[in-house]
């Protein structure tokens, strides 16, 4: 047992004694002035000794709701109401502007102390105090005591408790049950005959990187470090999961050689739609789809001339058009941006640029959707195009391929698809073996002729978007888009999600 003792840390020592048959954390926190991170560390080692063994138990708390936190300081309306009418008879516009209560907390204070008797109220709606009402003139109602106990364990109650307890957890946001883990200690038949010893000698040196320098530790014996004992969890900032994901995102087209645009989210429909050969009855444009701004924005003349060209006859590239009589009015709408293949076409136009070019984009996108488990009204989207000479069909997949290589996914699937702006098109799928599925990852093309051609652009452009917050969900293993974006993140999940990366 003496070479035991020795090996024993000082915050052991100090815990050892307070653990009788059985006891909690807390109550040991109340005899010592020790934090309850030390007392945990001292559990912990003295339970790797086998000196004590450990339990941890939930409990419930009942604790202050936002109104009982604020009549614990003003006090509860029916003992306002009592003190108001003291020796006088009042309306109840007369409470209400003694008291400061809103007409619902007067109508339950009537209630309530009806039921107790103490109030009267005579036939023209006048309150005045009762007898039995008098009595609380000079003493605290039971329900305001029973807030200041608070918190209270809900399995401890006594019977008075029991009873203000069920009268009071029927009030709108008075009190609340929260649940605690608690760790309780049990002390060992070791630890029982350790406690019978002197725990103030025989304390080992602990062994300090002064020490190590001096060289004075090779002559002396150190208490030995517990290694196996668990760490405490610390409350640190940590980097949102969505966040992750676009920062990721961003390195690997860095890290391919990409350059990174920027964008406005308010957009004309001009970029959003008709720069990009999307014609003016296209569905994505309607009410039910899309947030419109009720002011109109400028477009570049010179360029929307050339667009309403290639939509009614497809200029010289070909092409037939769509046919119809473009109307520039329409293009000049402002509207929260619905992609940001806009910005991309905006790049087009203000930057000149000129092959050979390979830039992407991560920016939020709007859309009117009607909010479930796969759908947001809005979402990040990343968007991406390379241009150069001869680019072609097998370019696109490989560099596709080449970046969810490096988001992880290796087996890559890819079928046709339609898009009014790109021909040919395709979608992307991807095997995920943690969910040993096959799910869609992204829609790509090479824009058409009557898309590029009022740019000036002659040579082939290779692009595609995904949506951020779907690969988010799949790396981080998520069924509901809600637990990505927005209010409703479940802040436990936030902080505790394991790195992908």
């Amino acid at each position: 047992m003496k070479d035991i003792i020795k090996t024993l840390h000082p915050l052991e020592r100090r815990v050892l004694p307070k653990i009788s048959s059985y006891i909690s954390l807390n109550e040991i926190k109340k005899q010592t002035d020790l934090k309850e991170v030390e007392i945990m560390r001292a559990l912990q080692w003295l339970k790797n000794k086998d000196i004590v063994s450990l339990e941890t138990k939930e409990e419930e708390l009942i604790v202050l709701d936002l109104n009982g936190k604020k009549y614990l300081n003003d006090g509860l309306p029916e003992q306002r109401f009592i003190q108001a009418i003291n020796n006088k008879v009042l309306t109840l516009q007369q409470i209400a502007s003694e008291t400061n209560l809103s007409m619902d907390e007067i109508n339950a204070c009537i209630g309530i102390l009806k039921k107790k008797m103490a109030i009267e109220i005579t036939k023209d709606k006048m309150y005045l105090l009762s007898n039995e009402g008098k009595k609380w003139l000079s003493r605290e109602l039971p329900e305001q005591g029973f807030l200041r106990s608070l918190p209270l364990k809900l399995n401890r109650l006594n019977e008075e408790q029991g009873y203000l307890f069920t009268n009071l957890k029927i009030r709108k946001n008075l009190i609340k049950i929260e649940r605690e883990k608690n760790v309780f200690a049990k002390i060992t038949e070791k630890g029982k005959r350790l406690q019978e010893f002197s725990l103030d000698e025989d304390l080992l040196e602990t062994l300090t990187p002064e020490l190590l320098k001096s060289q004075i530790w090779k002559k002396k014996e150190f208490r030995h470090y517990d290694v196996k004992t668990d760490v405490p969890k610390i409350n640190i900032g940590r980097i949102h999961p969505l966040t992750y994901t676009i920062n990721k995102i961003r390195d690997v087209f860095l890290k391919m050689g990409f350059k990174e645009m920027k964008g406005p989210l308010v957009e004309t429909t001009f970029w959003c739609w008709d720069s990009m050969w999307i014609p003016q009855d296209h569905p994505s444009r309607d009410l039910q789809d899309t947030f419109y701004l009720p002011h109109k924005g400028k477009i570049p003349e010179g360029l929307a001339k050339r667009v309403g060209v290639m939509h009614e006859s497809g200029g010289k590239t070909g092409s037939s058009g769509y046919g119809y009589k473009w109307n520039q009015e329409l293009a000049k709408d402002l509207i929260l941006r619905t992609h940001t293949t806009a910005t991309t076409f905006r790049y087009f136009w203000e930057k000149k640029i000129q092959p050979p070019a390979k830039y992407f984009y991560i920016g939020r996108i709007f859309r009117n959707e009607a909010i479930d488990a796969t759908h947001l009204p809005e979402f990040h989207q990343c968007e991406g195009f390379i241009m150069n000479e001869d680019l072609t069909l097998r370019d696109l997949q490989g560099a596709i391929k080449k970046f969810y290589s490096l988001m992880g996914v290796h087996k890559i699937r890819f079928k046709p698809t339609y898009n009014p702006y790109t021909e040919s098109s395709m979608e992307a799928i991807g095997y995920f073996e943690e969910l040993d599925s096959w799910v869609e990852l992204i829609n790509s093309g090479i824009f058409r002729p009557e898309s590029l051609e009022p740019f000036g652009i002659k040579v082939p452009v290779i692009a595609w978007g995904l949506g951020v917050e779907r690969l988010a969900m799949l790396l981080h293993r998520e069924t509901d888009i809600r637990n990505i974006l927005g209010a409703t993140c479940d802040f436990q999940r936030i902080k505790s999600y394991k790195l992908k990366w």
